[in-house]
């Protein structure tokens, strides 16, 4: 008789995932990004400014215009003028923690399996028959056998 095995073999073939870190958020928080970003975040911010700027001087002229004022109302309105406060540009992005994203790419594996097999190769002999008339042995072998004898107790102590 012969017996011939064959492993299975598995073969993986992955790739490494590719981590993308966009981090552009995160630089325009810190030092308002790019010249360009940051020039650009500025002059978006201006319209609105300009119009404030004019409804605040038209309620200026409107004050020093009204002639039912009994009194003079232009050191007030330079008093204010000089009071107030600059408007708030905002010239970084917002600070949060979710500036920084990441894009990860997996892909998926490549498996490949190869069963394994096995090979018998069996080569059958015919019994071996050896008869001799006249005759019959019979013999028995002697059964295998354990006796066990326990001592005798006295009860009388």
């Amino acid at each position: 008789m012969d017996i011939r095995t064959t492993q299975a073999t598995i073969e993986v073939k992955t790739e490494l995932p590719v981590v993308k870190a966009d981090m552009t958020k995160t630089w325009d928080a810190l030092d308002g990004g790019g010249t360009l970003s940051f020039m650009s975040r500025i002059y978006n911010q201006f319209g609105q400014f300009v119009n404030e700027a004019i409804v605040n001087t038209v309620q200026e002229y409107d004050q020093i215009g009204d002639a039912t004022l009994d009194y003079d109302p232009i050191p007030e309105l330079a008093k204010q003028s000089m009071q107030r406060k600059p408007p708030k540009l905002q010239l970084y992005g917002e600070a949060s923690p979710l500036n920084l994203t990441f894009d990860v790419q997996i892909t998926d594996p490549e498996i490949n399996i190869t069963p394994g097999g096995t090979e018998i190769s069996v080569i059958p002999n015919r019994p071996e028959i050896n008869y001799q008339r006249g005759g019959v042995k019979i013999s028995m072998a002697q059964y295998p056998s354990v006796q066990i004898t326990p001592p005798q107790i006295d009860l009388t102590r």
